[in-house]
């Protein structure tokens, strides 16, 4: 049985992610459909939302990525 592995985020580095999201949805320069960008401004949307329920010294800890 594979060992699952995982990750800890800071709330800083989130907001970072958010940011990062909302960046490239707001892009006219990407190549990515407008439904894309819609589906990125919403997440960085709810990531910000889901990330002010957090002090900022705290840290999330999610499973890596196996894939």
């Amino acid at each position: 049985m594979a060992e699952s592995k995982s990750i800890t985020i800071t709330i800083r580095e989130i907001q970072a992610l958010a940011d990062r999201l909302l960046s490239r949805g707001l892009s006219q320069l990407s190549n990515t459909g407008p439904e894309l960008r819609r589906d990125l401004r919403l997440a960085a949307k709810v990531i910000r939302a889901l990330a002010r329920s957090f002090a900022p010294s705290d840290v999330v800890t999610v499973e890596a990525d196996n894939g």
